[in-house]
């Protein structure tokens, strides 16, 4: 299977691991290419970013459909063979849960949930949006079975943007983004809800930092902090960000706390292993 991975690299000093990110459901490496990419790549990261099977510029998109959560899973294992090493893994909404998984039988680095759907599945986040979204979501199960040229006429530009963005993101931002969201897998929406695949914390034994939106109407605030209590830590919420944490307005607040996560728990503790080597 050809998997699309874009990447960026540090000009300068580079870090000990690379990084590698994992989009969310609809989604494609092209949400973390504008900003997060470089950033990381300025700040010494060898950073890659793969778009899953049917998603981007990968192969499959005529059985997007009947992907699976494993399939998923294989993909980012088949990119992690082709880097050579163990990187970071980033995840976003249903990536976060493909680390979550991930973590369970590879120990990393280090691991970060963005928006992350929780331990417990997606079936929790389905019905709190059925309850309060009743009309969008479906909506949104509707123009999954439609072609991609008809969704605009289901489900208007200002529905997408309260579903992904916050108020705080242009117009102009989000109508760059909006015609790149693509169909996604039902099967792999089954597999996160059921018990089948869920994640099992307590088999995680690498480091990992959970980070929420205020105003994510997808995977709440509540949600992102029950996540992280399920892996002994806390959650950091931030203000006034939707769901697209790394395309929006303040995404460079989410981008330092990681990269300041990450110099307290990896490249600290590569130095310290440096320094009782000598």
């Amino acid at each position: 299977m050809k998997i699309e991975v874009i990447s960026k690299y540090p000009e300068d000093k580079k870090r000990s691991v690379p990084i590698l990110f994992i989009h969310g459901a609809f989604a494609g490496a092209w949400c973390w290419e504008e900003y997060f990419l470089p950033y990381f790549a300025d700040h010494g990261y060898e950073s890659h970013a793969l778009s899953l099977r049917g998603h981007g510029k990968s192969e499959g998109h005529a059985s997007v459909w009947m992907n699976s959560v494993p399939d998923y899973i294989e993909d980012v294992c088949q990119v992690v063979r082709e880097l050579g090493t163990s990187p970071i893994l980033i995840g976003h909404s249903m990536g976060g849960w493909i680390v979550q998984k991930l973590m369970e039988s590879f120990e990393r680095p280090a691991g970060v949930l963005l928006a992350p759907i929780p331990a417990d599945g997606l079936l929790s986040v389905a019905m709190r949006m059925l309850w309060l979204y009743p009309s969008f979501c479906q909506k949104m199960y509707l123009i999954n079975m439609l072609p991609r040229s008809a969704w605009e006429y289901v489900a208007s530009f200002q529905e997408m943007r309260d579903l992904f963005f916050s108020k705080a993101v242009s117009p102009e931002t989000v109508k760059k983004y909006v015609p790149l969201f693509q169909h996604e897998s039902y099967k792999a929406m089954w597999d996160m809800s059921g018990s089948k695949y869920s994640p099992q914390p307590r088999k995680v034994k690498t480091p990992l930092l959970v980070l929420g939106a205020e105003n994510d109407v997808i995977i709440s605030p509540d949600s992102v902090k029950s996540t992280a209590r399920s892996y002994n830590t806390e959650a950091r919420i931030f203000p006034n960000m939707g769901h697209a944490m790394m395309l929006d307005k303040d995404w460079q607040a989410v981008a330092d706390q990681i990269l300041d996560w990450l110099d307290k728990k990896v490249e600290s503790g590569k130095s310290e292993l440096k320094e009782e080597s000598k």
